[in-house]
């Protein structure tokens, strides 16, 4: 089953690809300090490519493209790149949505605060002789001509901002009369509609689609890490859509990322929480005997459903309550992982028993 990156390659050659200049108004206009790997030089070489070219199996317009990066290999300096490359090639219209305030805020840095230090762009913005600025907007309507104008928003809030229109919020004539480039992080969470098998109309997804067709000439760039090549009607999807696939098994193949130790247990849902919770605090407490300023984080993800997730809090603030040095005393004997008893072994020497622990 051939991918559009399959397809870029055997009608381009890996070779030919790699041959593409990346455009000089994304070089020279990033910021210095962060460069660009090769595997980001390739994103934007396939994008030019699939942007500028014609070739047998490229899709229709208007354009729709998925990236499929692994989290922490930059995917946002990939975003402000080709935000660089689409303004030298007339667009001045960003959208960018996602599904959490959280992420808004951060991103509303990397691309508009030049104090911050993951801010993404150079001192100086120029493109083809010009200075442009970044500005964030509330609406196209207030959009400069000679700038990169962004609008940046949640999922929720532009579902509802189309089906409830209000004054100076956005609605979907704004979109007929001008090309957009609609840029969508963590994108896994816009195919509920598609992974469920549900209907497009009235969903986040459909909103989104529905913006796309309103132009022939916009394009939605959508990015995320965790793209399911296992559910058919994803595959069905995004086949002729993922431009590029660069995802965690090359990121950490070719050293860019952490190893990760991944460990199984035969335990239930609860003792796999006490067990994740031990270990948690052995690292911060091992760090800080050796003055290291380390703050661990567990992640607890639901399979399926925001209903489950909160579930699942609520268990977990119950079992917080309810911890005792018994249930801390069944996963010392049980467990058969080394380092859950190298970390119980850590404990007794320092003279913490487990009455303590469950008081930590």
């Amino acid at each position: 089953m051939a991918f559009l990156y399959d397809i870029l390659s055997r009608e381009f050659g890996t070779k030919a690809i790699a041959e593409v200049p990346v455009p000089s108004h994304i070089t020279n206009n990033l910021k210095p300090v962060f460069g660009l790997r090769p595997y980001q030089q390739e994103a934007f070489q396939r994008f030019v490519l699939c942007h500028s070219r014609k070739f047998e199996g490229k899709p229709g317009t208007p354009l729709h493209l998925l990236f499929n990066m692994a989290t922490g290999s930059g995917k946002t300096l990939v975003m402000a790149g080709l935000m660089l490359h689409l303004y030298a090639r007339g667009y001045r219209h960003f959208l960018f949505f996602v599904n959490s305030n959280n992420i808004i805020q951060k991103t509303k840095d990397n691309f508009l605060n030049p104090a911050a230090s993951k801010y993404l762009f150079n001192r100086q913005i120029v493109i083809n002789g010009q200075n442009i600025p970044v500005k964030e907007v509330a609406n196209f309507e207030e959009a400069g001509s000679q700038q990169i104008n962004i609008k940046f928003t949640t999922i929720q809030q532009l579902h509802t901002d189309l089906h409830h229109v209000r004054e100076n919020s956005m609605a979907l004539e704004d979109f007929r009369y001008g090309k957009t480039v609609l840029i969508a992080d963590e994108a896994h969470h816009l195919s509920s509609a598609t992974r469920g098998k549900g209907a497009l109309p009235g969903s986040w997804e459909g909103t989104v689609l529905q913006i796309l067709q309103q132009h022939p000439g916009n394009l939605l760039l959508e990015f995320t890490a965790t793209l399911d090549y296992e559910n058919r009607e994803i595959v069905q999807k995004y086949q002729d859509k993922v431009v590029f696939r660069y995802d965690l098994s090359r990121f950490r193949a070719a050293g860019y990322s952490k190893e990760i130790n991944l460990v199984r247990s035969h335990y239930n849902e609860q003792e796999r929480v006490l067990q994740a919770l031990v270990l948690n605090l052995y690292r911060q407490e091992l760090a800080a005997s050796r003055n290291i300023d380390l703050k661990p984080v567990i992640l607890f993800k639901a399979k399926k459903t925001i209903k489950e997730s909160e579930q699942n809090k609520e268990n977990f603030h119950l079992l917080i309550e309810r911890l005792s040095a018994d249930m801390l005393r069944r996963i010392q004997q049980t467990s058969t992982l080394p380092v859950v008893q190298r970390a119980f072994r850590f404990f007794e020497a320092r003279g913490t028993s487990r009455h303590a622990l469950a008081r930590l």
